[in-house]
């Protein structure tokens, strides 16, 4: 029997998880014992192997194994990443491509396939920029973020997509960096952590020129910021504490109300006009793009499970709500002030 008495937490430190990792916001009753990351993969594992309780989990695995009942973890519809993705994807710049569509038909690599980053920027390829699924090369470098303990554990893509893997020594991240410097793939998308290498890099550039122009033209049209990773429990300790799903909700609707009020009135130690920034983003979102809930983020769900189905990530059609604790369903921020 699962002892809920003391409950693994893993997360990294977003600045609206930071009061729950300190203690300053508490469920009664509840005592976490915190594991704070910035090892995203990691964490994910962490959570698929058992070795914590309640943590970040990337939407795209959650997706994967909820479609095939294989899923031992539950999402609460709180989403403590969401990035949009159109500067992480980088090219050779002795190609010469001027528009994402000249990508149609060529390699293109990124570090996994069931990696939410990736479906995202995969699904926007083919479908805001008209990148052909089943002529391109898809090639990736791991399937999931924990291949040694799902050995196997594939996809069929439905998109006509044909993917290739990587090879080689190293990290998925140095294997994926890798292909694209030695030009076994033409275009590359990665996450935060292989910026560095790729942007110091004189023979590669970002796919796009203006990104944040384009991001925002994007949510213009869209209504999307993506949603990258979603908190889940274990099944056995929702189980064993029935009520604990929807008083994390609350806890991390305070959580994110906090960090709100702690980014708009204090000085930053990293830039020097935060208030500008942030009434320029302001007047681009005309709302909360980081809105918790089901129903505000429904859109933004029903998106990436098509991009989910087409990609072969979903075994089968899921409904948003499959996702998510049937107790959490209905919740929203305002429920929660």
């Amino acid at each position: 029997m699962i002892d809920s008495s003391k409950i693994r937490l893993a997360s990294r430190a977003y600045d609206g998880v930071l009061p729950i990792l300190r203690g300053q916001m508490k469920i009664p009753g509840v005592e976490f014992e915190i594991t704070e990351t910035e090892d995203v993969a990691g964490m994910f594992a962490g959570m698929f192997k058992g070795h914590y309780d309640i943590g970040e989990m990337s939407l795209g695995e959650l997706i994967y194994y909820t479609s095939r009942g294989k899923a031992d973890f539950v999402g609460i519809p709180v989403f403590p990443s969401r990035m949009f993705r159109h500067g992480f994807i980088f090219c050779r710049k002795a190609l010469g491509i001027r528009d994402p569509k000249e990508l149609s038909g060529r390699r293109i690599g990124f570090l996994r396939w069931v990696q939410t980053a990736a479906i995202w920027m995969r699904g926007m390829l083919v479908d805001e920029y008209g990148v052909s699924a089943p002529e391109t090369e898809w090639h990736v470098a791991s399937m999931h973020h924990w291949d040694d303990a799902d050995p196997g554990a594939g996809v069929e893509p439905r998109d006509g997509s044909k993917i290739r893997m990587i090879g080689g020594k190293g990290s998925t991240g140095e294997r994926a960096c890798r292909a694209l410097f030695d030009n076994e793939v033409d275009a590359l998308g990665v996450t935060e952590s292989q910026l560095r290498t790729l942007l110091a890099d004189d023979t590669v550039k970002t796919l796009f020129d203006d990104p944040r122009e384009v991001e925002a033209r994007y949510y213009r049209a869209t209504r999307i910021l993506p949603i990258m990773h979603v908190l889940a429990l274990r099944r056995d300790l929702a189980t064993a504490r029935p009520e604990l799903p929807e008083k994390l909700f609350r806890l991390y609707c305070e959580g994110k109300r906090w960090a709100q009020r702690w980014r708009a009135g204090l000085p930053s130690l990293v830039e020097a006009w935060p208030s500008q920034h942030l009434e320029e983003e302001k007047a681009i979102f005309q709302g909360d793009p980081w809105a918790y809930g089901l129903a505000a983020n429904s859109h933004v769900l029903e998106k990436f499970l098509g991009y989910c189905h087409l990609q072969g990530i979903s075994a089968r059609p899921l409904a948003a709500a499959e996702l998510f604790h049937p107790s959490t369903l209905s919740l929203t921020e305002l429920q929660s002030n």
